[in-house]
């Protein structure tokens, strides 16, 4: 590599630990990502079954079960539900809609109602370590930050 790291695949066949490897999926829960049952029939999904996967997930990848997630796992549940409903009701309209009685088009509002959700959706899962990209930088430390150099000492450079 042309930095002088190794990707975390590598340190896994030689049996070595990089310094900011990401957190490894154990061998149980490697699959293919499934297609979300939710995204063809919304009504399957359920805040409580949502937040009893999530939780056996963060439980069985990460080894964390705080009480206090359970806040924010919450959070992630209502407006992931948000989502679902407003994507439903978008395909009910047209992408322009009439407002005013026909005076004024306008963009469809559950488009906005569910771009917003998913943005927070995001934001939420990248706080329990969720994404992909949350995963990866788990434990990654920034060499170049000022707290960083700080920890360092004076004489490193």
């Amino acid at each position: 590599m042309a930095n002088g790291k190794l990707p975390p695949e590598i340190h896994v066949l030689k049996g070595s630990k990089g310094q900011n490897q990401g957190v490894l999926l154990p061998d149980s829960m490697k699959a293919r990502i499934p297609f979300a049952e939710w995204a063809r029939k919304p009504e399957l999904f359920t805040k409580e079954s949502f937040v009893k996967e999530t939780a056996e997930y963060l439980y069985q990848v990460y080894g964390i079960g705080s009480d206090q997630d359970k806040h924010t796992l919450m959070m992630l549940a209502d407006q992931l539900e948000v989502y679902i409903q407003a994507r439903n009701l978008q395909d009910s309209y047209p992408l322009v809609i009439e407002i005013n009685a026909g005076k004024t088009l306008a963009p469809n509002p559950f488009i906005a109602i569910a771009n917003e959700a998913m943005k927070n959706c995001v934001k939420l899962m990248n706080e329990l370590g969720l994404t992909p990209k949350s995963r990866l930088s788990a434990g990654r430390t920034e060499e170049a930050s000022p707290v960083a150099q700080f920890l360092k000492g004076p004489l490193a450079r």
